[in-house]
């Protein structure tokens, strides 16, 4: 048994002798308060805003709002933590609407103000650069307790050996201060990072083995015939989820100091990402439901038609081959399926008797870094 892994297994004999006395909850006592009175204040204001492109310079926004709120002032920023101008562009009388700004170039935040209630920020969840179809923000997601993940301050993305100059151009506005890119030496080496401009800190952080080869056919055809096996009784979880937590915890101490706006990737954005995504949104209070359906919008950006050849290209550079696989292939490969990262976190649960002792023993995380994390990610 190599030290990892007794590490591990001496954790989790500790859990199960201590797994009778019952743990505090994320968010304890303190939280069944907020819920009270958020659900008191919940007949008025808007929640859940959302934000899509409908074309160049114009955007579709929704929410759910109590009549009172309506009508909704709509300002538009290219700060998610200021309003820039005094004057609305649009003001919203019914959701969904779409608002114009074509005199936007970068990154534009809409500042929702309602009639009543508290103002709602809201932005596009995938930025549109050319050579990074799966980088995402993580902002705008609803915790249990009635509070909002801030947007701008985390994104998780796929590789970014294709940035193009206009992506630069766009990133350098978002003044991203560290990169964290979880894949081993021989990926970096086929696929690094390209970034023009003003470079942030680039910060290596191991998730797997660190094959100093790069990935061949051969380890395709192996990894498209393990998930052909599968079914959904037999889904495997994300083992590195456990193995590497302490890991993941490296990240996650950079973000309790305060080194934001972060981007983590992978070099699909979507497996050891997704496991980094549903750690931290957990650890925020994200609900399980929500923190699955962020995992699920790879799909939608890997595999939609005018994504699918992209990606394609993708897993051909990834595994060196001569050509892009068949579709078959790329599907097999990319699709997110929501019991993998389900099963992943039943695992957590089982291990370690619960999300917290996780965070704790496993992540290394302590009670003093992960209130720092909610400080600096969260608002009301």
């Amino acid at each position: 048994m190599n030290r990892r892994s007794s590490g591990i297994s001496a954790v989790v004999s500790r859990m199960r002798r201590e797994r009778r006395f019952a743990m505090v909850p994320l968010f304890a006592a303190g939280s069944v308060l907020a819920l009270l009175a958020f659900s008191s204040a919940a007949g008025t204001g808007i929640e859940n805003p959302t934000c899509e492109m409908a074309g160049p310079g114009v955007y579709r926004i929704d929410f759910q709002a109590s009549p009172s709120a309506m009508p909704v002032e709509v300002f538009a920023s290219s700060r998610p933590d200021r309003i820039d101008s005094a004057k609305a562009v649009f003001i919203i009388r019914s959701a969904p609407a779409e608002v114009s700004v074509p005199d936007r170039s970068g990154r534009v935040y809409f500042h929702l103000k309602p009639a009543v209630g508290a103002t709602r920020i809201v932005s596009i969840r995938r930025l549109p650069l050319e050579g990074a179809k799966n980088f995402r923000d993580l902002g705008g997601y609803r915790t249990s307790d009635g509070r909002y993940v801030r947007w701008g301050l985390v994104y998780r993305s796929n590789h970014l050996v294709n940035l193009t100059a206009r992506d630069s151009e766009y990133l350098s506005s978002l003044e991203i201060r560290l990169v964290c890119d979880v894949r081993s030496e021989g990926e970096r080496a086929r696929a690094p990072d390209h970034w023009s401009g003003n470079a942030p800190e680039f910060f290596s952080v191991l998730i797997g083995s660190n094959l100093i080869s790069s990935p061949t056919a051969d380890d395709l055809k192996r990894r498209v015939a393990a998930i052909d096996a599968q079914t959904k009784e037999s889904v495997r979880a994300y083992d590195y989820a456990i193995e590497y937590a302490g890991q993941y915890g490296k990240i996650l101490q950079r973000v309790a100091a305060g080194d934001l706006p972060v981007v983590e990737h992978c070099t699909a954005g979507k497996d050891r990402t997704g496991v980094f995504s549903a750690i931290l949104l957990t650890a925020l209070g994200v609900p399980r439901d929500t923190v699955v359906q962020d995992y699920m919008l790879s799909n939608q950006f890997l595999l939609a038609p005018e994504a699918i050849n992209g990606t394609a290209a993708d897993l051909q550079l990834a595994f060196g081959l001569p050509e892009p696989p068949d579709l078959a292939t790329v599907k097999t490969i990319m699709t997110s399926k929501p019991e993998t990262l389900a099963a992943t976190l039943d695992k957590i649960d089982r291990t370690y008797g619960s999300f917290a002792n996780y965070l704790r023993h496993a992540v290394k995380l302590s009670d003093a870094d992960l209130a720092k994390i909610r400080l600096h990610l969260l608002q009301p």
